[in-house]
């Protein structure tokens, strides 16, 4: 018998196939549909699925054009929602079984990748489908979000800007943030464009249904009215964490710029982007090629047999080239001498952080920039840099980031080597329990940032300056002006510092060490718990380093003692670069340089300028 593909096949370049869904009597009926060919120019009206995949293997067994297939939980169990909740055959696009997965049919997959934003811009709506993993805790918080949402529809009331603040009120951020991270929906980068380029996307999470777009503008009514309450901003940066990717990459009227600006799409997006996973890395661009197309970025068609580098070096020349800007080398770090240090390497899902607010360029700082071949038959970026000092020591070690999924935590190399460095005696402890690691995370950090203060205090060259540069740091990735609870904060740091000198001993458990009765310090003042966890969530793999200059700085873990540090022409953030030879070098990381990050060091003489290659 030929295969429902075969029976079906794709005959139009924009062709794609949907399901003709039968109705179901309840949610425990097996999945019964027919399988469609369709032209996208003939206008189908379809529903178009988004969910995760999971890993999971497909076991759940449905009918499909007579025949007998199977699919995976995640799959079958959407449909079969789907299908209880219709009184008639229902159209529905769902990339599981509309397109062929087979490893044969790689031309089809190409094909269909390239039109996947089209098919998520047609559908009458976008069902996201958040699984089956229901949490009372998240279900209540995701249901009071729900509620808050369909405040928007009242938008004409004359107390609507009050009411909206009564219902920001009553959701548990705490809880709706353990659901973004809980969640995998939340951590996969299919799902962006998805959501970005629909007409219409309704959440469902257990019983409780969300309008997209209903959020989007609630969110920011509130945000545009009381941008400085303290809830709202606590709320602001909770959904940011779970639809930030999503809200940056709408364009035109539907883009909120309330809650959006100062984040350029295209770049934020692929910064965002880089955070979320994929099980394939060439579709951390594939996944987004929908949107990358939409906002006027030459790519070629997708292609899953190139090599990784070409695609990610081709998205990166693409960025470039429509901005007109070197703005995206915000996302680079570096990973090793075979990989383009001018090209971001999305396929790490868990990059650090780079530097965080707003820095000038000086007007007489021009771009110039070109792209250059290489002997080994790759392409560097040429431009010109002035080089205002070189790294003369680093702490030699890193903060750690909090791992989004089980998968992020599992693929990490840092980890373990910064707990060999400082947390040596709990290892074990720490692998006894599996992924629940944030304590250990909290404890670790704390223990990295009392090595902080001692080197800063070693390395200074006066006994204000360490604290003025390490205030500088901590403030501009905080976003915030908080001399008071600083003070506090390195109160405790240092008060700490000295009871583990009395009393630590290698035996001790985490739950009962001096660093986690600091971390609980800490967490009993408010104004200092906030100050701590902004400050360690914007500086993910972060060390501290010391200039030949004589000012200290802070960037990606990388950094070693003979790196120079470099204002690129056009680009407003130092770079730290590694001399590779003659005019060669390796970008290494952004970094945040004290009393640099406004211009201040750009050279009034031009003739200062070299010529520079990243290779």
């Amino acid at each position: 018998m030929a295969s429902i593909y075969d029976q079906v096949p794709l005959r139009g370049s924009n062709s794609i196939r949907l399901l003709k869904l039968f109705p179901a009597s309840s949610t425990n009926d097996i999945v019964k549909c027919d399988l469609l060919e369709v032209a996208l120019d003939q206008r189908p009206v379809f529903k178009a699925v988004s969910y995760s995949w999971d890993g999971q293997a497909p076991t759940e067994k449905a009918s499909c054009s007579g025949q007998s297939i199977f699919i995976t939980p995640n799959c079958n169990n959407v449909l079969r929602h789907i299908a209880a909740a219709s009184n008639a055959p229902a159209l529905v696009w769902i990339d599981a079984i509309c397109i062929n997965q087979s490893p044969t049919a790689m031309v089809e997959r190409n094909q269909q990748v390239s039109i996947m934003g089209q098919i998520y811009s047609a559908a009458e709506e976008v069902v996201v489908w958040l699984g089956t993993k229901i949490e009372p805790s998240w279900e209540e918080a995701f249901r009071n979000v729900s509620l808050f949402t369909a405040a928007s529809l009242q938008s004409d009331s004359e107390n609507y800007s009050k009411q909206l603040l009564e219902l920001a009120g009553k959701i548990d951020t705490k809880s709706l943030n353990d659901m973004f991270w809980g969640v995998t929906w939340f951590s996969r980068v299919w799902v962006v464009q998805e959501v970005a380029l629909s007409q219409k996307s309704t959440f469902i999470y257990g019983r409780v249904t969300l309008p997209y777009f209903h959020l989007i503008k609630s969110w920011s009514d509130l945000y545009t009215t009381y941008k400085k309450d303290g809830l709202v901003q606590n709320l602001n940066q909770t959904l940011y964490n779970g639809f930030g990717t999503h809200i940056t990459s709408l364009q035109g009227p539907r883009r909120a710029v309330a809650i959006t600006e100062g984040y350029d799409g295209v770049e934020e997006l692929f910064r965002q982007a880089s955070r979320l996973l994929a099980t394939e890395p060439r579709d951390k661009v594939y996944g987004l090629y929908g949107l990358l197309v939409s906002y006027g970025i030459s790519l070629p068609d997708p292609d899953y047999s190139k090599p990784l580098q070409s695609i990610y070096m081709e998205a990166t020349k693409g960025v470039i080239k429509l901005k007109n800007s070197l703005s995206l080398l915000m996302n680079c770090f570096y990973s090793s001498d075979d990989w383009p240090s001018w090209v971001p390497n999305w396929a790490d899902s868990l990059p650090p952080s780079s530097p965080k607010g707003t820095f000038r360029t000086p007007k007489s700082s021009k771009l110039s920039f070109d792209f250059v071949d290489l002997p080994n038959g790759s392409q560097g970026l040429r431009t010109t840099a002035f080089v205002i000092a070189g790294v003369s020591s680093t702490l030699g070690t890193c903060l750690l980031g909090r791992y989004r999924t089980a998968e992020t935590l599992r693929n990490d190399s840092i980890l373990p080597k910064v707990e060999q460095q400082v947390a040596a005696d709990w290892k074990d402890e720490r692998l006894k329990k599996g992924n629940d690691i944030d304590k250990f995370l909290a404890v670790y950090n704390i223990r990295i940032l009392q090595r902080t203060l001692k080197y800063t205090k070693k390395e200074t060259n006066s006994p204000e300056q360490w604290r003025e540069d390490l205030y500088e740091i901590v403030a501009s990735q905080a976003s915030l002006d908080m001399h008071k609870p600083f003070s506090r904060w390195l109160e405790i740091l240092s008060t700490s510092s000295n009871k583990l000198q009395q009393d630590h001993t290698e035996s001790s458990s985490v739950d009962n060490s001096p660093e986690m009765e600091l971390y609980k310090r800490i967490s009993a003042n408010e104004d200092v718990s906030q100050l701590h966890e902004l400050f360690t969530a914007s500086s993910y793999f972060w060390t501290f380093f010391k200039t030949d200059s004589g000012v200290f700085g802070a960037g990606a873990h990388a950094i070693a003692a003979g790196d120079k540090i470099a204002l690129i022409s056009g680009f407003g953030i130092p770079m730290v670069i590694r001399p590779v030879l003659g005019d060669h070098y390796r970008l290494i990381t952004p970094a945040y340089i004290c009393g640099a990050m406004q211009g201040e060091a750009w050279p009034s003489d031009l003739s200062s300028l070299k010529i520079i290659v990243i290779i």
